[in-house]
């Protein structure tokens, strides 16, 4: 099957490169990827002259978070140890660079075709290969584990849509689940899939998910301080913030903020998942005759004039629900599977999401049973449970506290799953 596979991606990826090639050229679209997704790297001095040399590949941001709490655990517990990130998208590869130390490259990663794979590893030459979550490259797996490198898959799931792919699938991806040393599943039930299409099951611990294992700083004042003083906050007004939005929740968000945020003078505080939508909110913005601000137009020596801000910056948006008091994790309402609600919670903030929560069902769960959350079926509902809680602070108070203490029975994950990689890198390396 894995032969069938890189004869025909192989000849339909280079009979096609030549019309590829002009596409990009004349359309301007992935010329800026283009390069590094053939698999042409620089910066590659500092994978060599180390004892351990560990490739990441994480698809997107989120991963990117869990990614470098993993590194951070490693680095602690094994010395002289190198690493090389890579990564789906450009947001994505901005974001790493952004917050990795300088010592990390970080770049998209390498198309999965024939002359590509085997080019990239060769110049790594990774004595481990780390996938957080189900990014399967059948050729790029296959191509490590020839070269002796160790294969970990780590905080891996397989969601109630792709199972059924899987299963038709399971000739091409049940020897490359067979060719990891040590696969670490969000749950049990994920460990159960991944055996039902062919992993081995000695192979496979249950460790939970490291994109829930959360910490904040030693100094958590200082960042509630920081942002207090940048956004200009009164110690009376309630602040909502509503974290990775998509469409259409930011059109129902804007309504709901022309009637709730100006009744109780609230600072509403919008994310939208994706940056290159913000374009759109502003339109949405203009349409309703509503006034904001720029979250990086926001200064200490500016005054603050309006009372909805829409964030276009990376990185800002877990820190930010420090300051918040009510706060909306979006994705939810819609079928997108939902964010991470966690980045919430651990800053003791009962989180609002809605039913479409399939990628963190496990959490809000937790946070349900702990009576931390609140679980809504629209914008109607939501509007009735923030006033409920506007009028009920003291039992709101009590839902936050449950959030913090279900977020930090959460912690420990990147540890475990470092010590995975730790393993299956001493056996690469003897």
């Amino acid at each position: 099957m894995l032969l069938f596979y890189q004869i025909i991606i192989g000849l339909l990826f280079w009979l096609c490169f030549p019309f590829l090639l002009i596409a990009v050229v004349i359309t301007g679209k992935h010329r800026k990827g283009l390069y590094e997704r053939l698999g042409f790297y620089h910066q590659l001095r500092f994978m060599t002259g180390t004892s351990h040399r560990v490739w990441i590949h994480a698809a997107s941001i989120g991963e990117i978070k869990a990614a470098i709490t993993i590194i951070e655990q490693l680095n602690k517990q094994l010395p002289d140890i190198s690493f090389f990130l890579t990564t789906m998208t450009v947001h994505g590869r901005e974001y790493g660079k952004r917050l990795l130390p300088k010592t990390i490259p970080c770049f998209l990663a390498p198309l999965d075709v024939p002359g590509i794979v085997g080019r990239v590893v060769n110049r790594l030459r990774p004595h481990a290969y780390v996938c957080l979550e189900t990014e399967l490259w059948p050729l790029l797996i296959h191509t490590i584990n020839k070269k002796g490198c160790s294969g970990v898959l780590l905080n891996g799931r397989i969601s109630d849509k792709s199972i059924a792919s899987y299963r038709r699938l399971r000739l091409l991806f049940g020897p490359v689940l067979r060719k990891f040393s040590m696969i670490g599943a969000i749950s049990a039930s994920d460990r159960e899939r991944f055996i039902e299409i062919g992993a081995e099951p000695k192979k496979i611990t249950v460790t939970g998910n490291v994109k829930q294992d959360i910490s904040i700083p030693d100094n958590p004042q200082s960042v509630v301080a920081a942002y207090t003083e940048l956004l200009q906050l009164k110690d009376s007004a309630d602040i909502f913030i509503a974290g990775s939005t998509h469409d259409p929740e930011e059109k129902q968000l804007l309504s709901l903020y022309q009637k709730v945020g100006f009744q109780y003078g609230q600072l509403w505080i919008i994310a939208p998942r994706h940056l290159d939508r913000l374009g759109v909110i502003e339109e949405m913005c203009s349409q309703r005759d509503i006034s904001y601000h720029l979250f990086s137009e926001c200064t200490k020596s500016t005054q603050r004039k309006y009372s909805l801000i829409l964030v276009d910056t990376m990185g800002d948006l877990a820190r930010l629900y420090s300051v918040a008091t009510y706060v909306f994790v979006g994705g939810s309402l819609f079928d997108y599977g939902g964010h991470n609600m966690m980045e919430a919670a651990i800053w003791n903030k009962a989180v609002f999401y809605g039913p479409n929560i399939q990628d963190f069902r496990d959490a809000a769960e937790a946070l349900e049973e702990a009576g931390g959350s609140f679980r809504i079926a629209s914008m109607e509902e939501l509007q009735n449970k923030l006033e409920w809680c506007i009028t009920n602070r003291q039992a709101y108070h009590q839902a936050c506290m449950k959030a913090g203490e279900v977020a930090r029975t959460r912690q420990g994950v990147a540890k475990v799953q470092a010590e995975l990689v730790i393993k299956s890198l001493l056996r690469a390396t003897g």
